[in-house]
């Protein structure tokens, strides 16, 4: 159980000086609790404040604090990737300046919470309004995303895209942190990587108990084999910027989790806030959209409505360019498609190694030191989320399509 005895009444009048300045008078009261469930959110930890506070009037008002997580191989993965500063500049500088272009056009969407201030002490957090109080929740992330759901993301994300490049090109230097991918071939950058080839053990391991039973997943288990040493190349392929393509702010770690949903009453699902640029990187677009389309979709909907979720990204991408005056060339759909496919082994890592995380049953249960580490603990731990009937039973058909796709060749 994280402590969040630091938490205190100085913390908190230090953050509302920041923010209300000489306004703010006293801090009357405040409860904390946890944000979310226990592996719900791995690459963070996240509280929810509930403070009351004098500024002249007296006001209410629930705030998130988004603090580095405690696990010493989790800090070590976010310190090598520099998550802090990168998700600082892309919350405090650019999303800013995407929401001015988006505004210049009559657009008011929002993409992300707001975020409200910054702290290096006692910890590195980020304070967040809590989107909540608008109405904004998480959905059940063992389900996979229904089809209205998949398309209030794809034009969100299509705006982040087309105003991210407006603003590269506006002063590059911004994106200096977003550089290079999660994924590198970096010796700095090493500590995440021998999970992705545990994840295909764990899949190997799956693929020999069905061929034991049928002998007709031969070809695809000796790939396997051989992708253990592959995936981390492939990976860094997935990461490797190509000056002469369509290059945007890539989210880079949109699965469920990282989206906040609000409905209304007779209309369903009406809209969705993305959260959580820790791993932000600029690349092509094929890198978000391989990752959130085979890692957040029900199968259904993967399998049937891809081709109209990729024009829906594209019209909107287009359109939001267009209204921009974007002065380079806008990507055809056809140009979309060959991105994604281009960077195709991204959906390999979203099964292999998000798919199993997302469908787990009991995330109090989840500890991502534990997930990440060596020895028969970190063993039995991966295994049983690799046995969860849900994945199993989606896994065969996604096998099949990346064999045929050459994916783990």
């Amino acid at each position: 159980m994280a402590n969040y005895e630091w938490i205190n009444n100085e913390l908190l009048a230090r953050l509302l000086v920041e923010r209300h300045g000489t306004s703010f008078r006293r801090l009357v009261s405040y409860e904390i609790n946890f944000a979310t469930k226990k592996g719900d959110n791995y690459a963070s930890e996240m509280y929810r404040v509930s403070l009351h506070y004098d500024i002249g009037v007296s006001v209410r008002q629930n705030i998130i604090l988004k603090v580095m997580p405690s696990g010493e191989l989790q800090q070590q993965v976010m310190q090598e990737n520099n998550i802090y500063q990168r998700e600082i500049m892309i919350y405090g500088r650019i999303i800013n300046k995407i929401y001015q272009h988006l505004r210049s056009i009559g657009d008011v969407s929002i993409i992300s919470p707001l975020c409200l201030a910054t702290a290096t002490t006692p910890k590195q957090m980020l304070v967040f309004e809590d989107a909540c109080e608008q109405g904004f929740k998480m959905v059940d992330r063992r389900y996979g995303l229904d089809l209205d759901h998949a398309r209030l993301v794809m034009v969100k994300l299509a705006k982040l895209h087309a105003c991210s490049r407006i603003v590269y090109e506006e002063d590059a230097a911004l994106f200096e942190l977003t550089m290079e991918g999660c994924i590198s071939d970096d010796p700095k950058k090493q500590t995440f990587l021998p999970y992705y080839r545990r994840c295909v053990q764990q899949v190997m391991r799956l693929v020999a108990e069905w061929n034991m039973k049928d002998g007709r997943w031969d070809l695809i288990l000796r790939k396997l084999e051989k992708l253990q040493d592959k995936i981390i190349p492939y990976g860094c392929d997935v990461y490797r910027r190509r000056d002469d393509c369509f290059n945007v702010l890539n989210h880079n770690d949109l699965w469920i989790n990282n989206m906040l949903f609000s409905f209304g009453e007779g209309i369903g699902v009406k809209d969705v806030l993305l959260l959580d640029y820790q791993l932000a990187f600029f690349g092509s677009p094929g890198v978000d959209l391989n990752f959130f389309l085979y890692g957040s979709l029900r199968t259904e909907v993967r399998t049937v409505h891809l081709p109209d979720l990729v024009q829906l990204y594209h019209t909107t991408l287009r359109s939001t360019l267009e209204q921009l005056h974007y002065a380079g060339t806008i990507p055809s759909l056809p140009d979309i498609h060959v991105e994604i496919i281009r960077k195709g082994f991204h959906r390999v890592n979203a099964v292999f190694q998000q798919m199993p995380i997302a469908m787990m049953e009991r995330s109090e249960d989840a500890d991502m030191d534990m997930l990440l580490g060596e020895g028969d603990q970190s063993e039995a731990c991966r295994r049983e989320l690799f046995d969860n009937p849900r994945y199993v039973s989606v896994l065969p058909a996604l096998l099949q399509e990346f064999d045929l796709s050459g994916y783990l060749d």
